[in-house]
């Protein structure tokens, strides 16, 4: 390992650990300093852009992931990166790339397909949001975050019945998830109105029941 790059891991094993310290200001002057007296660092950079991400600093954190990116290509947490700023900055088309490339080469990888949902539904591709989802469903743990979104893209896909043991399965799983269930079925285009929230919550019970 050449003086140079060893350089460039320390300044980067520092930085992580002020990261995880909370020193969010200190990592980044160390990954800047790295980068500004050392070669361009894959990992550096990675890090960078996401202390940027963690403060909204999105078209700095897409500059650095890009940069990341050219160095390591296949490199599936940098693509998974990319695609949440990509998806900050309003740039879907640019995210679903990112994401299709990361499932492409991490087909094992839950983020990246919860990701590539994210990204499909951004673009209004509910089927194909549902497909992802359930992707993630049959490859990790049972999650209800995961459950509130796939009953929200079948929502919109018209598939209420669907919708609902989705809804039903996210509220079993946690039942923290009845507001975002409450307001995604509060929509117009749904056709139904709980006026008794607490008929909502047996209903989904009851969903869960027959899932």
């Amino acid at each position: 390992m050449s003086t140079a790059a060893a350089s460039a891991e320390q300044c980067l094993a520092l930085a992580i650990r002020h990261a995880n310290a909370g020193q969010s200001d200190r990592a980044k002057l160390l990954c800047e300093h790295a980068l500004a007296t050392q070669p361009p660092h894959p990992a550096v950079l990675q890090l960078l852009a996401t202390l940027c991400a963690n403060d909204a600093e999105w078209p700095r954190a897409a500059g650095c992931i890009a940069q990341s990116l050219s160095l390591r290509p296949d490199h599936v947490p940098s693509l998974l990166i990319a695609g949440q700023v990509a998806r900050e900055l309003g740039d879907w088309p640019g995210a679903l790339a990112h994401h299709e490339r990361a499932v492409r080469l991490a087909p094992s990888h839950a983020e990246a397909w919860f990701g590539l949902a994210l990204a499909r539904q951004d673009l209004r591709d509910m089927e194909g949001a549902a497909v992802a989802l359930r992707q993630v469903l049959s490859i990790a743990p049972p999650r209800a975050e995961v459950e509130t979104n796939l009953g929200i893209v079948l929502q919109e896909a018209g598939k209420m019945d669907e919708a609902m043991r989705a809804y039903g399965r996210a509220y079993r799983l946690d039942e923290n998830s009845f507001g975002r269930i409450a307001h995604a079925l509060s929509t117009p285009n749904v056709g139904r109105l709980w006026l008794d929230l607490d008929h909502l919550r047996t209903e989904l019970r009851a969903c869960a029941d027959i899932a």
